[in-house]
C-alpha cells in the first residue's frame, strides 16, 4: 500500500480551519485566575507547614510569616470571590424563582446579574481608592506596601466586572455556564 507523500496531501481551507473559538476568551478568563488561585493555595500550604515546623520544632520564629501568610490569604480568598461570581455561586434562596415560569425566572436572572455587575464596578472603584491611599504605608516585616494586600481587592473587583458582563450576557441570550445547568427539581426540598 502507497502511503501519499506531505506534499500532496491536501490541508484544510485555512479561513474555515482557522476560525476562532468564540468561547476562548471567557475560558481563559476563568482558568487563568483559577490556576492563580489554586496554586497560591499550595504555596499558603507549604509556607504555613514551613512556618509552624520552624517555629515549634526549631525554636526559630519568622518574623515576616504572619504578614505574608496574610497577604496570600487575602489574595486567595478575594480571587475566589470573584471566581465564584462567574461560576453563579453566590448565596441565595431560589424557592420562589423556581416557583416562577421560564420567563419569570429569566428576568430574575437577568435582574440579578444587572446589580452584581453594578456591586461590581462600585467594588472596583473603592478598590482603586484604597490602593491609592495605601502606597504610602507600608508592612512592617515584608517591608512591602500595604498596596499588595489591597491590590488584591481590586484585582477581584476586575475579574468580577468581568465575569459579570459575561453573566449577563448569558442570561441575556438565555445560556447559563455550564456549572449553573442543574435542574431545578434538584433544587426543590420536599
Amino acid at each position: 500500500m502507497e502511503m501519499p507523500h506531505p506534499d500532496n496531501v491536501q490541508m484544510p481551507d485555512p479561513v474555515v480551519s482557522a476560525r476562532p473559538n468564540r468561547y476562548s476568551f471567557w475560558k481563559l478568563a476563568l482558568l487563568i485566575p483559577e490556576a492563580l488561585c489554586a496554586a497560591v493555595l499550595a504555596l499558603l500550604v507549604i509556607f504555613l507547614v514551613i512556618s509552624v515546623f520552624s517555629r515549634y520544632a526549631m525554636d526559630l520564629g519568622l518574623t515576616w510569616s504572619d504578614e505574608f501568610a496574610r497577604l496570600l490569604f487575602a489574595w486567595m480568598v478575594l480571587v475566589g470571590f470573584a471566581i465564584a461570581v462567574r461560576h453563579r455561586a453566590n448565596v441565595g434562596v431560589d424557592w420562589l424563582v423556581c416557583k416562577l415560569n421560564a420567563k419569570g425566572q429569566r428576568a430574575v436572572a437577568i435582574a440579578q446579574d444587572i446589580l452584581i455587575l453594578a456591586f461590581s464596578v462600585f467594588f472596583t472603584w473603592q478598590s482603586w481608592v484604597t490602593v491609592g491611599f495605601s502606597l504610602m504605608q507600608r508592612l512592617p516585616a515584608l517591608d512591602v506596601t500595604i498596596a499588595w494586600l489591597y491590590a488584591s481587592a481590586l484585582a477581584a473587583g476586575v475579574l468580577m466586572v468581568i465575569y459579570s458582563v459575561a453573566n449577563l450576557i448569558d442570561s441575556l441570550q438565555a445560556r447559563m455556564p455550564p456549572s449553573h445547568a442543574i435542574s431545578n427539581e434538584t433544587m426543590l426540598i420536599e
